[in-house]
C-alpha cells in the first residue's frame, strides 16, 4: 500500500499547523491510500455532520463539500470544506465511487478497473466559494 499525506511540502499549500493535542496518528489533514483494489481518500473535515454532505461525479472527477454548523454562542461562523479529485478514467471506475462521511472524517474510495494497471498521483483543486 503507497500513501501520500496532505501536510508536507509535497505541494505549494502551506503545511497546516500541528495538532498539539492528538497524542497519536497522522498529522497530515488529508491522506491517499493506494490498495490492489482501489484508491481510499481520508480526509479531516471536523465538525461536519454526515447530513451536510453533498457530493457528486463528473466524468472521471469526484467533487465533495461540508460545512461546519455555525455556533454564534461562540461568535464561530463554521468551516467550510470542498474540493475535487481527478482520476484517470482508464484504471479507476469514478462511476462506483463510495464516499462516508464518518465522525468529521470523510473516506472517498475508487475502486480499480480489474486488469489494468493504475497508480494514485495527488491533483489538488482548492474550491473557494
Amino acid at each position: 500500500m503507497s500513501r501520500n499525506a496532505g501536510s508536507s511540502s509535497e505541494s505549494s499549500i502551506p503545511s497546516p499547523m500541528r495538532n498539539l493535542f492528538q497524542k497519536s496518528g497522522s498529522q497530515a489533514v488529508y491522506e491517499m491510500s493506494e490498495t490492489k483494489k482501489a484508491c481510499v481518500m481520508r480526509i479531516d473535515m471536523p465538525g461536519c455532520p454526515e447530513s451536510d454532505l453533498t457530493y457528486w461525479v463528473d466524468d472521471n472527477n469526484v467533487h465533495f463539500f461540508a460545512d461546519e454548523p455555525a455556533m454564534p454562542e461562540y461568535e464561530n461562523t463554521g468551516r467550510k470544506y470542498g474540493g475535487s479529485m481527478v482520476f484517470n478514467p482508464e484504471s479507476y471506475n469514478v462511476k462506483k465511487v463510495k464516499v462516508k462521511l464518518i465522525n468529521g472524517v470523510l473516506w472517498i474510495t475508487v475502486p480499480k478497473i480489474p486488469g489494468k494497471n493504475a497508480s494514485i498521483d495527488v491533483i489538488e483543486r482548492i474550491i473557494r466559494y
